[in-house]
């Protein structure tokens, strides 16, 4: 009798801690887990297709890659995956991560949502030419001195290395090509200057 109740307060204490920890966390608001990468970008149910129109009009600045390790096999074959950094500021796509980022996960810190810069770290894994988020670890987000975990997403997956399947969608579901779009020739002209 007393192994039972030992038994059911260490599982007890258990459930407590890792509720806790689960409440720390920033969990996932919209769960794409089930649809597949190619519904993911085709419906582009994460709202991208005009983050990357803006980029590629030089509207909008990509963030900057701050660390980066790739694993090779040898320095002749192609790279299997790695670990990369990237910062968002004020002069880069800190508002579109910030948009991402609320309609994705929750609860998000406050810290995340006033920091005058962002950093995200993933690890990912290249397939079919393609970088991908890897969904057995978490991405860090860092910010004002302090750090979050987050599930990883489809989005963010598209967010970071989706640029090229974005420009190929653009052709798939027929929508005007971007010198058609409204002041495109302006931003080339800017881009010349």
């Amino acid at each position: 009798m007393h192994c039972k109740r030992l038994l059911a307060g260490l599982i007890g204490a258990a459930v407590l801690v890792a509720a806790a920890l689960v409440g720390c966390a920033v969990g996932v608001r919209r769960n794409l887990g089930k649809t597949s990468p190619s519904e993911v970008i085709l419906e582009d149910q994460c709202h991208l297709q005009d983050y990357f129109d803006e980029l590629a009009l030089g509207r909008e600045r990509p963030p900057a890659l701050v660390g980066s390790d790739e694993i090779q096999t040898s320095e002749s074959e192609k790279t299997l995956g790695g670990r990369s950094a990237y910062l968002f500021g004020e002069n880069t796509s800190l508002p579109a991560l910030r948009r991402l980022l609320q309609e994705n996960w929750k609860p998000l810190p406050a810290a995340v949502l006033a920091a005058p810069e962002v950093e995200v770290q993933v690890r990912w894994c290249e397939k079919l030419s393609t970088r991908w988020v890897v969904n057995d670890e978490n991405v860090e987000l860092r910010a004002a001195g302090k750090t979050y975990t987050l599930l990883p997403h489809p989005c963010l997956t598209t967010f970071l290395f989706g640029q090229a399947l974005f420009e190929r969608r653009r052709e798939l579901v027929g929508l005007p090509p971007l010198s058609a779009l409204p002041d495109a020739g302006a931003a080339d002209r800017m881009s010349a200057d």
